[in-house]
């Protein structure tokens, strides 16, 4: 649909899972697939949502090759908001208002990076 419609950008959000479902892996993590562009969105993008969640692990922004972010046209990325799994990220991901802070975070992430590309 992105490709069709010549979207500027594709954002992909996910909620993580640890396999055998352990308690001590929580943390934020934003995957890009190649390009400057779509690592600036992913810096940009892990940069805010690390600011509404404090105390939330950096996993870091990583190259990807998900389905979703390696065949689009745009610069697009794939963003980690929590463990569903982990202690920490569980108990937050289950508040309405942490997740309202994350899509804000998520926006304004993506506002910054538009701003620096014009």
């Amino acid at each position: 649909l992105a490709n069709n419609t010549d979207a500027d950008i594709f954002v992909s959000i996910h909620a993580n899972a640890s396999i055998g479902k352990k308690k001590d892996i929580n943390g934020l993590e934003t995957f890009y697939y190649k390009g400057w562009k779509g690592r600036l969105l992913a810096k940009r993008i892990q940069k805010e949502i690390l600011r509404v969640s404090p105390g939330s692990p950096d996993r870091g922004v990583k190259q990807g090759r998900f389905y979703v972010i390696k065949n689009t046209k745009m610069p697009a990325v794939l963003v980690e908001i929590g463990f569903l799994t982990g202690r920490l990220d569980a108990r937050r991901l289950e508040k309405t208002v942490h997740r309202k802070r994350i899509a804000y975070a998520i926006a304004k992430g993506i506002l910054e990076y538009l701003s620096k590309v014009g």
